[in-house]
Order: C-alpha cells, then sequence, then structure tokens
C-alpha cells in the first residue's frame, strides 16, 4: 500500500468586521496617471464652442477643399475649378497665407504645370483681407505672394548643397511665368539675374540659364537692352575663359544662340495639354502619315530563310 502524506492544514485567518456609516467620507488613493475615458464626440458637439476653435475649424476645412481643387487643376478644367475657388470664404490674413503656401508648394514640386499655375495666381491677384498686423490696412494677395517666393529665393544662405540646388531648380520657372503675366516687377528679376551671376557654381549658372529662356524676350528691350548686354557679355566671358564645367558651357552657348536668333527656341516648350488638343495633333499626325494601308512596309532581306509564324514550334507525332 502507498501510504500519502499528510499536508498541515492551513489555518484560516478570522474575518474582520468593519463597522462604516454611510454619512461617514471615505478618501481613496488617486493615481498620478489616471486613465480617463474618451470624450465622446456628440456630447463634445453639443457644447458651445469657442469662436477661435470654430475659426481653426474653418480655416482647415477651408484649406482641405483648396487643396483638392489644386489636385484636380488641368488646362480643361481651369475655368471650372476657378469658380469653385471664387466661392471659397477667403477672409482672413490666415486663410490667404494658407492658400498662397499650397500654391508655391505644388508650383515648385510640379514645374511642368508652372504656368497654370502662374495663370491662377493671377486670377487671384486683386484678393485682399484684412490685415492682422495692421487692422487698418489690407494684405494683399500679390504682396504676400512676391514675400513668400522671396523667402524661399533667399532660403539657400544657411542650406546644405541639395537644399540650395532645389530651391534654384524649382523656382526659376514659376518665378518666370508670373513675370510673363506681369506680378513680378523687372526690377525683381533684374535683381534675380545679378544675385545668380556672382555665384559661379554650377547650380546658380544652370538657373540663370533657364531663367533667361524664360523671361529673356521679355527682358530684352530697349529700355532696359544695357542690362542684358551686360549680362551676356559676362556669360561670353564664362565660355571663352573656360572658368565653368563644360555642361554649363554648353548650355549658356544655348542661351546665347538663342538670344541671336530673336529668342525663337530650335524645340517648343510643351506644357500640359487640355484633351482636345491631344485628340487634334494626334488627328494631324495621322493625316502626315498617311492611311495606314498606304503606309510603306519595313524592307525585308529576301535572301534570309522565310520562317511561318505558325509553324514556329516543332511538331510531333501523336502516339
Amino acid at each position: 500500500r502507498q501510504t500519502r502524506s499528510r499536508e498541515p492544514l492551513q489555518r484560516m485567518e478570522p474575518k474582520r468586521i468593519v463597522n462604516l456609516s454611510v454619512n461617514d467620507h471615505v478618501q481613496l488613493n488617486k493615481a498620478e496617471n489616471a486613465w480617463k475615458p474618451k470624450t465622446n464626440k456628440s456630447v463634445c458637439s453639443s457644447q458651445p464652442k469657442k469662436q477661435e476653435e470654430r475659426d481653426s475649424e474653418q480655416t482647415r476645412d477651408l484649406l482641405k477643399q483648396f487643396r483638392s481643387i489644386l489636385n484636380k487643376l488641368t488646362p480643361q478644367k481651369f475655368e471650372k475649378l476657378m469658380t469653385q475657388i471664387q466661392m471659397l470664404t477667403i477672409d482672413t490674413e490666415e486663410r490667404l497665407k494658407g492658400v498662397i503656401d499650397l500654391t508655391f508648394e505644388k508650383a515648385i514640386s510640379e514645374p511642368a504645370f508652372s504656368e497654370i499655375y502662374a495663370n491662377m495666381c493671377s486670377f487671384l491677384n486683386g484678393l485682399e483681407v484684412q490685415s492682422e498686423e495692421n487692422p487698418g490696412c489690407q494684405a494683399d494677395f500679390r504682396k504676400l505672394l512676391l514675400k513668400r517666393c522671396q523667402k524661399e529665393f533667399e532660403k539657400d544662405k544657411d542650406a546644405n548643397e541639395e537644399d540650395k540646388q532645389r530651391v534654384r531648380e524649382e523656382l526659376e520657372d514659376f518665378v518666370g511665368e508670373l513675370f510673363k503675366l506681369q506680378m513680378i516687377r523687372e526690377v525683381i528679376m533684374h535683381d534675380c539675374i545679378m544675385k545668380l551671376l556672382k555665384n559661379h557654381d554650377d547650380q546658380s549658372l544652370e538657373a540663370l540659364c533657364k531663367l533667361l529662356s524664360t523671361i529673356g524676350k521679355e527682358l530684352d528691350v530697349k529700355k532696359e537692352k544695357h542690362r542684358v548686354d551686360q549680362y551676356f557679355q559676362q556669360m561670353e566671358e564664362m565660355v571663352k575663359e573656360k572658368k565653368t564645367s563644360s555642361r554649363m558651357r554648353f548650355m549658356m552657348q544655348d542661351v546665347l544662340d538663342l538670344r541671336t536668333n530673336n529668342w525663337v527656341p530650335r524645340r517648343v516648350n510643351q506644357g500640359p495639354k487640355t484633351i482636345d488638343q491631344i485628340r487634334e495633333q494626334a488627328k494631324m499626325e495621322e493625316q502626315m502619315e498617311g492611311p495606314h494601308h498606304l503606309r510603306p512596309r519595313p524592307a525585308q532581306n529576301q535572301n534570309a530563310p522565310r520562317q511561318d509564324v505558325w509553324e514556329s514550334r516543332p511538331r510531333t507525332k501523336r502516339y
């Protein structure tokens, strides 16, 4: 027989009976990081909000709608989307600056659509709101946009080389298109060109060549012709003395040839097109090539062995 070892019985502690009265005040321990339930939105919405919270929420909704319009902007939908922008309530300086920042970031990130964004800025040119710093004055869309461009142009002072190159390459097309629409004065453009000429690095010279290719025709007039002559004289000296890389010399030589050719480019800069323009271009190309059955067939070598497409696989016997 197997004997089982008897374990000692544990003694039960006597129950403690505490008599409490309902009227007695019991103080509970409070933790520092106590859990709190999330507030219900329906309960919060029922409570009256402050005026500042309502304004900030309306500003966020407005900028969200404006960003959505920017994402849909194409040459074909331009007039329709401009009508939607007119319906937006842009009545404070904060909202106007938000609209300008979104437009500017979108324009420099998509250089191919810089002409469309410049046209949109021209459409919003007369927009004015009350200034927050000077309540008696008006904040103009054009002035705030120029300040934004100047801030981005002078941003490269404390930036690294990658940021400098990005600023130069992305800003030039948009600023040039704004100048074509007479939103930027000639004095500002001459100042930009002088700053780019002083820097002999490749990034500044590349931005200079692209900027002159965009606005050179508008600047090269009788009134400012002597200043443009000075710019091109300095560029000719750089090309002859070979102070820069070969890539920059070829690029500057292309700009020099462009002015010699009365600012007529060799290749037409084709920006974004509408669907109707694409269909018309395809129709013209088809007319130039002729019908499909009249197009010349590619020449074939008669001495080459003829290979039948349908007999590409070897035949196998079936058993």
